[in-house]
């Protein structure tokens, strides 16, 4: 076979291969429940015994009102919190204490004030006593792509809360995890920057088709970001509805422009707010 002819068959094989990636659960929750103080007069049951699975490759958002146990789930699937009740599987190994292949955001930046930009991203290799040098390119290469070069070597204090944020998002990704997870990282912004911020991560994501865990209180944005939102009830939180998103990808920002964007955002909406009536 000439090379001509050879590179759509690696092209059949490479989206053989994504779809086989795609069937298989890279997330698995069995009955997680989660209860603060227990044994106590006063127990606090933030979830409510919750079962899902998350496909290897899959985009999917937890969506849900303050204080229904997003972040308290998510941080158990982080391996930093431990459920009271049931079973979380990454990979299909037992979730029990944080990992290298999984990597985090969370609502702040978290940057190191004294570090430039490049050694904030090189950071997640010093804390997993990986050689940083070897990385530097990566590091580099990652900055520059999210529309930061030329600011590599400035400290979080002379960048802006969205260029912290894209700062954070490239630590996040530099040791390529296999999982993301992601606790409302873009809520402090203002509408434009968290408009622009999503782009950002689609793009970013696009490029590698990571397994991803958003948490958010917006419905545009969960709907923008996803193959699936989860809406979860008041709390004790539980999964009340799992809501797939039809959009092909790439996605662009116009798309939330379009009828069946709002009327996906509008049955969401009126899901929430039904869970909030008396």
């Amino acid at each position: 076979m000439s090379a001509a002819g050879a590179a759509p068959m690696r092209a059949v094989v490479s989206l053989a291969e994504r779809a086989a990636a795609r069937s298989v659960d890279h997330v698995a929750l069995d009955g997680v429940a989660k209860i603060y103080n227990p044994g106590t007069r006063q127990p606090v049951e933030a979830l409510a015994p919750t079962s899902f699975t998350i496909k290897a490759g899959e985009f999917v958002a937890l969506l849900g009102p303050s204080g229904c146990g997003k972040s308290t789930l998510l941080m158990m699937v982080a391996g930093l919190e431990a459920p009271s009740a049931g079973s979380i599987a990454v990979g299909g190994k037992p979730m029990t204490a944080p990992r290298p292949e999984i990597g985090i955001m969370f609502q702040d930046p978290t940057l190191l004030p004294w570090k430039s930009a490049i050694d904030n991203v090189l950071f997640a290799f010093q804390a997993m006593n990986r050689p940083v040098a070897l990385h530097r390119d990566r590091a580099a290469a990652l900055l520059d792509r999210v529309g930061l070069a030329g600011f590599h070597d400035r400290k979080p204090r002379q960048l802006s809360g969205g260029m912290r944020q894209r700062v954070a998002i490239c630590r996040a990704l530099v040791h390529e995890p296999e999982l993301l997870l992601m606790d409302e990282p873009f809520s402090a912004l203002d509408a434009l920057s968290r408009d622009e911020m999503n782009l950002v991560l689609m793009n970013m994501w696009e490029g590698r088709h990571r397994t991803a865990l958003f948490v958010t209180h917006s419905i545009r944005e969960a709907v923008y970001l996803s193959d699936r939102v989860l809406v979860m009830s008041r709390r004790p939180g539980r999964i009340v509805e799992d809501v797939r998103i039809p959009f092909t990808r790439p996605r662009d920002l116009a798309v939330g422009e379009t009828v069946a964007f709002n009327e996906i955002c509008g049955h969401l909406r009126g899901k929430i707010e039904r869970m909030h009536r008396p």
